[in-house]
């Protein structure tokens, strides 16, 4: 099974967000927004405006993504975690905006409070947030429940039966004795439910039962836990050297 895009994003992602981002800058120094335009010429706003926005794109970035990801396993609305990471974003951002305007313009010293910086941010940051909703999918509509879907309460009583968890978009996937059903709920607490059932997340989708594991398969780097339903669990670089401390890898896997 391939594994997701990490939390961060891609190296792809990453370089169209920020050209994109300098491109901006490179607009709004031209045209001056802010009172900018009489500070003096184009050169010194253009390398003003897009020092911010890569710096803008580079916190927002960061933070929306951890934020959106966050959401997700815990299950608040991401659509509320990325404007709070925004919002907060919007804090050091503001701090860089104004060492950049009293390095590029020092008469200018005093004349603009970081609440004026921020509230600039803040309107700035608007199309960054849009670009994030729409990249987290929050205007995505949820599909409805499958008839089969259960809630997370319904796994508990079956924890010992449990084999493995795996992440289907937005539902779970709980793999028993007896076959497998779908479970509404984030991943956290799904697994939470099985209380103090032997087993750990081995994967970012992926949680294991200890009684089910009867082999390791190694292809190259990759390992993968081959299960007793014959299913493989692929386990990620970060949980190697967990599993390995509790016993479930041999010492030079």
């Amino acid at each position: 099974m391939a594994s997701k895009p990490p939390s961060l994003g891609t190296a792809r992602e990453w370089a169209i967000e920020l050209a994109v981002g300098a491109g901006l800058g490179v607009f709004l120094g031209v045209i001056g927004p802010f009172g900018s335009f009489s500070n003096g010429g184009a050169s010194p706003r253009i390398l003003h405006f897009v020092a911010c926005f890569l710096v803008g794109t580079t916190i927002f970035g960061v933070l929306q993504r951890l934020a959106a990801d966050w959401a997700r396993r815990t299950g608040v609305p991401v659509w509320l975690a990325l404007v709070a990471a925004g919002v907060v974003g919007c804090a050091p951002l503001s701090l860089f905006v104004g060492w950049m305007v009293t390095r590029m313009w020092p008469f200018l010293t005093g004349r603009f409070s970081l609440l004026d910086m921020y509230g600039q941010c803040l309107m700035l940051s608007a199309p960054a947030l849009l670009y994030m909703f729409f990249r987290q999918g929050v205007f995505k509509r949820t599909p409805p429940l499958p008839a089969a879907v259960e809630m997370a309460s319904d796994v508990r009583p079956l924890a010992g039966e449990v084999l493995c968890l795996r992440m289907e978009d937005h539902y779970v996937r709980v793999h028993t004795l007896k076959g497998s059903r779908l479970v509404a709920g984030p991943f956290e607490r799904v697994i939470a439910g099985l209380g103090d059932h032997e087993g750990m997340k081995v994967h970012r989708s992926w949680w294991v039962s200890r009684a089910a594991v009867v082999a390791v398969e190694v292809d190259g780097r990759n390992l993968k836990l081959r299960l007793s339903n014959d299913l493989r669990a692929p386990v990620s670089r970060a949980s190697v050297a967990k599993l390995r401390q509790v016993g479930w890898l041999p010492a030079e896997t």
